[in-house]
């Protein structure tokens, strides 16, 4: 079950962290036919379902609970339908069960504090005005002091039938869940005035910074090139999201082989290519180096070297056809592994592509689309993709090494390496 009401809903005074504190609360709080009966959920739950690593989430833009049946029959769905629309109607917010969750919430959110620090720090200069750049997630000050009504106001606000998706992923009859759902959700009906959500915040090119480093003893060691755009429109006929879906991942599989060449014996992982495109509000094409010691200097010169010759010479026939081959076998795998794939990440998947009104496509579809669609993409259509995308955004450079320290000025060095790295090279300039 999602509900569409993350972080970026909490605009009122009073209301920062909550929303996560809602998504605690759903395993614990009584509910209004159970007033006594604290962890309700996970009392009649947790014995029909299997262990799941996480039984709920909160975001930015939603949070979503998972449950995984141990059967498929009708009662046994029809026991946690029962309890997901308790969740979204009934839960009571009893003082001592808000109580327990604060501290548990504020414990949570300290774990999480250095690694969060770090990636804002970052997501400040490589994609400013997006959402997880102006929307503070990890900003739980009022958990510890809000009241019970400020909460259940939250929640009577956010958890509406228009916000809410409920998703069944398995070997059910389709009829017939669709009768269990609309059975225990059918009379569900919205009261007082429509919710108006919050305009989604959107990435300001202006104010993106051609680098930033961070120094911070307890951060990692890693060299970034990034390319920043807004996310693209995921709209259009199925065909088209399946073509611009295997691009993507021909175009990381060629520049992952580009790189693991250029550093043969090294560890997997340790340089890359990933493409984020949306799920924070914003589409990256990112290439990294994980280097040791402080050895920041060749890993970023590689990395320019690397988006340098891209941009001007593209992708090589063979490097290309490999390429191809790989996303193909790759694909071949996915496919073949689908039978083990988990019902309830299946069913996450479906209610963000249902969210962001996309398909949702089947590894098997894609192969077969993969295996007519990518003989006619050659090299050079490929190399034209990447000068497109990199054009499309404005580039950053970012170094994380505790070493910077010792450096006087941080920026004028990386700017150094860089220019050194694309002297002679008809490169794009970075800008000042």
């Amino acid at each position: 079950m999602r509900n569409e009401g993350g972080f970026i809903e909490e605009q009122r005074r009073g209301e920062r962290g909550l929303t996560h504190l809602i998504e605690h609360l759903v395993f614990v709080s009584p509910t209004i036919n159970a007033p006594n009966d604290l962890y309700h959920l996970t009392k009649i739950g947790l014995p029909l379902t299997f262990p799941a690593p996480s039984a709920g989430t909160t975001s930015w833009r939603e949070t979503n609970y998972f449950v995984s049946t141990r059967t498929t029959r009708t009662a046994d769905l029809d026991t946690l339908l029962r309890l997901f629309r308790e969740v979204a109607t009934d839960l009571t917010f009893r003082s001592d069960a808000v109580d327990d969750q604060r501290a548990d919430v504020m414990r949570e959110m300290a774990d999480r504090k250095p690694g969060n620090v770090i990636y804002a720090d970052y997501i400040a200069d490589v994609a400013p005005g997006s959402p997880t750049d102006v929307i503070d997630g990890q900003n739980s000050n009022d958990v510890p002091t809000a009241s019970v009504e400020t909460i259940r106001a939250l929640y009577r606000r956010l958890y509406r039938p228009e916000n809410m998706m409920v998703v069944i992923v398995g070997n059910v009859d389709p009829t017939t869940a669709k009768a269990l759902i609309t059975q225990r959700f059918g009379s569900w009906k919205s009261i007082g005035s429509p919710v108006v959500h919050v305009p989604v915040p959107r990435l300001r090119y202006d104010r993106i910074a051609p680098i930033s480093f961070s120094a911070l003893p307890q951060g990692r060691r890693t060299a970034l090139i990034t390319v920043a755009m807004p996310t693209l429109s995921s709209r259009g006929p199925k065909r088209s999201q399946m073509n611009a879906e295997l691009m993507d991942r021909l175009a990381i599989r060629a520049v992952n082989n580009r790189l693991a060449k250029a550093q043969p014996g090294s560890p997997s992982g340790k340089v890359g290519m990933f493409i984020e495109n949306g799920e924070q509000g914003h589409r990256l094409i990112m290439l990294w180096d994980n280097f040791t010691g402080d050895a920041w200097q060749p890993a970023l010169v590689d990395l320019k070297r690397t988006t340098c010759g891209l941009g001007t010479a593209g992708f090589s026939a063979d490097e290309w056809d490999r390429a191809r081959r790989d996303l193909i076998q790759d694909l071949e795998q996915i496919t073949g592994d689908m039978g083990h794939a988990k019902n309830v990440e299946l069913a996450k998947d479906l209610s963000h592509a249902i969210a962001a009104d996309k398909e949702l496509i089947a590894p098997s579809a894609l192969l077969r689309r993969a295996r007519i669609w990518l003989p006619t993409i050659d090299a050079s259509t490929g190399s034209a993709w990447w000068r497109r995308q990199w054009q499309s955004g404005h580039e950053h450079v970012r170094v994380e090494a505790p070493e910077l320290t010792r450096v006087v000025d941080p920026r004028q060095a990386i700017r150094t390496a860089l220019d050194a790295a694309s002297s002679g090279a008809a490169c794009r300039p970075l800008r000042h």
